[in-house]
């Protein structure tokens, strides 16, 4: 019995205490968070190899699309929806790790800006390049069609809870 097997079980048993119970909708909510923590942790590992965690990655990311490759901490906290401490944790790791710099900003010499090294462009490079490779081989498990059907639903959720909270 594989581990969908064991939860439907477990989910079936509540159904059938209660005719009532809502079976396919925790069916479904149970497969998405156990995707989602299991796409979490093949992404961690993935990135693990490589030094950095998600977060970093999409500081990296987030500089490496920006102008000039440079952002001010509050730029990158509202593009990532970051705290500012995070970013300042972040920064501290890829600035000791080589990847970025801080430097004064010339419109505001009391704001500082951070910037990719030129060993931080490489490193991106060489990361996307691994991971365009690693998520072409997660994702050919569906097939097209497949794929744009899990877009399509999980941007319609997400609109649906971003709707939901506000």
């Amino acid at each position: 019995m594989n581990n969908t097997d064991t939860l439907e079980k477990i989910i079936r048993h509540q159904k059938n205490k209660d005719p009532a119970y809502p079976f396919r909708e925790h069916l479904l909510m149970q497969l998405c968070i156990r995707t989602n923590k299991r796409m979490q942790d093949n992404i961690s590992e993935f990135l693990g190899a490589y030094g950095i965690n998600h977060s970093a990655y999409m500081v990296l990311t987030t500089l490496f699309a920006a102008e000039n490759h440079c952002l001010s901490p509050s730029e990158i906290s509202q593009k990532l929806q970051f705290t500012r401490t995070n970013i300042t944790r972040i920064t501290d790791f890829l600035e000791k790790a080589g990847y970025v710099k801080r430097t004064d900003s010339r419109e505001d010499r009391r704001a500082k800006k951070i910037s990719l090294t030129s060993e931080g462009m490489f490193f991106i490079q060489r990361l996307t390049l691994a991971q365009s490779m690693y998520l072409k081989e997660i994702w050919d498990y569906l097939t097209h069609d497949e794929q744009e059907l899990f877009e399509v639903i999980n941007k319609k959720l997400l609109a649906h809870f971003s709707d939901a909270s506000s």
